[in-house]
């Protein structure tokens, strides 16, 4: 499976709103590629594992929120794999953590973070004592996020070359996704980026530094604040009443911390008349389910 492309399904969605404004929606269905290591997480993870590989690296190390999709998915990457993974977690233990547990259940090694050394975590000095620490280990960001995930996620633009949409609207969380789709994307397709957490403006310097970093130079894309909903995790009482009506409508499950606040964002702008008619647009379903239980088990979800 590591080499084999992946062509998630696009699943078209109609309703009255889109029928109104004239906007033609699917969802891309990334949520599907895989059950433990879905969404944009495999996509990212997709050429760091093969660079890996072919460089006999079979050690993986990365940090990660207790809760973090990322974490779950390269664990079980790991697992699939063969790899050993080591996960540097923010934070205190907990034995009930469905996150971790599943992660060590794939064979990661949980290693807990103070907060303080934790958000040393893109300290270039910090690195290198990690990686003197585990010379024979590949370091890969929070989040999955550095240049080899911009070719994995990439390929998306591929997948849709026949379907040629207008818009391309993603999640944003570590950027890397939406660098990814801008370096990607062909002239006439435009990336929207919906930050899922506040005073995320400093995310479009390090979006614009990824691009560049592949020798791509493309202002074809918008990043539009204000749909956190309070900053990151937090839920509002609309935002759920707006996930539970989306579900009924598509029968497509989302949750509330990436691609619900996404859709949400995409419902109000079409609302404001942002999409021309005529417009088609694609909505990147990143994944991230597994976080569900997480919120559950916080009390944050019935």
């Amino acid at each position: 499976m590591l080499y084999e492309p992946i062509n998630s399904p696009l699943q078209p969605v109609t309703n009255a709103l889109l029928k109104r404004h004239n906007i033609s929606l699917d969802i891309k269905r990334d949520d599907l590629i895989h059950p433990l290591i879905s969404g944009n997480k495999w996509r990212k993870l997709k050429y760091n594992l093969i660079d890996a590989q072919q460089q006999g690296i079979r050690k993986l190390l990365s940090f990660g929120g207790a809760y973090s999709n990322h974490i779950h998915a390269l664990a079980a990457a790991g697992n699939a794999f063969n790899f050993e993974t080591i996960g540097l977690i923010r934070g205190e233990a907990d034995s009930e953590n469905p996150t971790i547990i599943d992660a060590k259940q794939n064979g990661m090694t949980i290693q807990y973070l103070s907060r303080l050394e934790y958000r040393k975590r893109h300290d270039p000095s910090y690195l290198l004592q990690l990686q003197q620490q585990f010379p024979d280990a590949l370091l890969i960001p929070e989040g999955g996020t550095n240049i080899a995930a911009l070719k994995g996620v990439g390929e998306i633009l591929t997948e849709l070359a026949d379907h040629n949409p207008d818009f391309i609207i993603t999640p944003c969380g570590s950027g890397g996704t939406t660098a990814g789709l801008i370096a990607a994307s062909p002239p006439h397709t435009k990336v929207i980026s919906i930050p899922v957490l506040k005073k995320a403006s400093y995310l479009i310097e390090e979006i614009n530094h990824l691009v560049t970093g592949v020798g791509i130079k493309n202002d074809n894309w918008r990043f539009i604040e204000g749909y956190h909903g309070g900053g990151y995790a937090k839920i509002t009482p609309e935002l759920l009443e707006f996930i539970k009506q989306f579900t009924q409508q598509t029968a497509i499950e989302i949750e509330p911390l990436y691609s619900g606040k996404m859709f949400f964002a995409l419902d109000d702008l079409i609302k404001q008349g942002y999409f021309p008619a005529g417009s088609k647009i694609v909505a990147l379903h990143t994944g991230g389910l597994q976080g569900l239980r997480g919120l559950k088990q916080r009390g944050l979800l019935t």
